[in-house]
């Protein structure tokens, strides 16, 4: 019996051993399946260890950056509301104004026909002139 047990632990120790005989483990594995290249089943593990714990790192900085996202967001949306308002009022504001320029002129127009006619023609003058600068 003893004999069983050593040969157990000699499997095992062979499974814990250096590259040196995985190597020749992965040349059997990959020739054990005809057809198939010869596989070098180590560099492929290595790979795959270095690509997840690439992805491990970018899954941490992803995290971080969506706490930090959280956390800014609620402030931002009330900046972005508030900078949307004033531009409304701003808006508004600005649709007031021309209002009041447009009856101006319907005033001015109703009350000097004469010279709001020569003012608007001196306008149309002038911006021919800056239109043959050009």
């Amino acid at each position: 019996m003893n004999t069983d047990t050593g040969a157990e632990c000699r499997t095992t120790n062979n499974l814990n051993k250096p590259n040196k005989d995985r190597t020749t483990t992965d040349t059997v594995l990959s020739t054990a399946v005809p057809g198939l290249p010869a596989l070098n089943l180590s560099k492929t593990l290595t790979s795959q260890q270095e690509q997840l714990e690439i992805y491990r790192r970018l899954l941490e900085a992803l995290a971080a950056s969506e706490q930090e996202s959280a956390a800014i967001y609620p402030e931002l949306s009330k900046s972005l509301l508030g900078h949307a308002g004033a531009l409304s009022r701003l808006k508004d504001d600005l649709h007031d104004v021309f209002a009041r320029i447009r009856a101006l002129k319907v005033q001015f127009q109703s009350e000097y026909p004469d010279i709001f006619d020569y003012v608007q023609s001196l306008h149309v003058k002038e911006l021919d002139d800056d239109d043959d600068n050009d």
